[in-house]
């Protein structure tokens, strides 16, 4: 499940660099920073970019919800980078599953 939720980050990643400057755009990387210091996301551009894993995932047959007080209460936030996301969203998909 790693690669598929991997590929799906990677893919709103590059939908949210689609809107972007050239200079204010997101690495595409299996291990890219996403939002915290030295990210040129703001808190809107995370907004965006969760509710477009979202709506991926949805597409996919997966109702998540990714933005939630578990995910701001974390003292690292499962934002912070691609690596983090992706074991963020497959424990919340398995949590679902069951």
């Amino acid at each position: 499940m790693n690669s598929i939720t991997e590929e799906l980050v990677l893919t709103a990643i590059r939908n949210l660099n689609l809107a972007r400057r050239p200079e204010d755009q997101l690495q595409v990387s299996p291990s890219a920073p996403v939002f915290g210091p030295g990210s040129p996301l703001d808190s809107m551009g995370l907004v965006s970019l969760i509710i477009d894993i979202e709506e991926l995932l949805f597409e996919k047959g997966y109702q998540v919800t990714l933005s939630d007080e578990r995910a701001v209460s974390q003292k690292r936030s499962p934002f912070r980078d691609v690596p983090a996301m992706v074991t963020y969203i497959n424990t919340l998909m398995a949590e679902h599953a069951s």
